[in-house]
C-alpha cells in the first residue's frame, strides 16, 4: 500500500470555460442585440419626449377641472378651456397655419385631428364663445355641459393625431 502512495497524483481540473466567443456569429449576433436595444431605448425616449406635451396639457386640464366645480371660479376657468387647447395644437402643428383659425375652421381643424365630430357638432361647439365671449357669458350653460366638454378634451388630448393634419386643412 505505501508503494502505491507515490505514485498517485493531484486531481487535474480543467481550465474554466471561456466567456469569449468561439466563433464571428456569437459576436454578429452580441452587436445585433446590443444595436437593437438601443434602438428600443432611444425610440422610447423621443417618443416620451414628443408626448411630454399632452402630460402637460391633462395636469392643466385637472385644475382646470377642479376650478370648474368652484362657482366663484368658473368663468375664469372656462375661459382657460379654449387657451389650453390652442397651446396643445401649437405643439404639434405649425403656428402660422393654425394660430389664426377660428369659429367653424377651428372646429373643423379639432374634429379632423381627433376623428370625430364632437367639436364641431358636439359639446366642443362652444369652444369659440368661452374664448371670445363677454366674460359674462362665458360659463358652459349647466355643469353636465362643462363636464362633458371637459371629458372631450381630455379625449382629444390624449388621442388626438398630428398625422391626421392634412395640407389642405393647414392651408385654410
Amino acid at each position: 500500500m505505501q508503494d502505491a502512495l507515490p505514485g498517485l497524483h493531484d486531481i487535474v481540473t480543467p481550465e474554466a470555460v471561456s466567456w469569449m466567443p468561439q466563433t464571428i456569429g456569437w459576436v454578429v449576433l452580441l452587436v445585433a442585440l446590443v444595436i437593437a436595444a438601443g434602438w428600443a431605448v432611444l425610440r422610447r425616449h423621443r417618443r416620451r419626449a414628443a408626448n411630454r406635451y399632452r402630460v402637460d396639457a391633462l395636469e392643466q386640464l385637472a385644475e382646470i377641472e377642479s376650478a370648474l366645480r368652484r362657482p366663484d371660479q368658473r368663468t375664469e376657468a372656462a375661459s382657460a378651456l379654449p387657451v389650453l387647447v390652442k397651446r396643445v395644437v401649437l405643439s404639434f402643428a405649425d403656428r402660422g397655419q393654425v394660430a389664426s383659425l377660428t369659429g367653424e375652421p377651428w372646429l373643423a381643424f379639432l374634429d379632423q385631428t381627433y376623428g370625430g365630430s364632437g367639436f364641431s357638432q358636439g359639446a366642443g361647439r362652444v369652444l369659440p364663445e368661452l374664448a371670445y365671449a363677454p366674460p359674462s357669458a362665458r360659463t358652459p350653460d349647466d355643469e353636465r355641459s362643462a363636464t362633458e366638454l371637459v371629458a372631450l378634451v381630455r379625449d382629444w388630448i390624449q388621442l388626438h393625431e398630428p398625422r391626421r393634419v392634412s395640407r389642405k386643412a393647414e392651408h385654410a
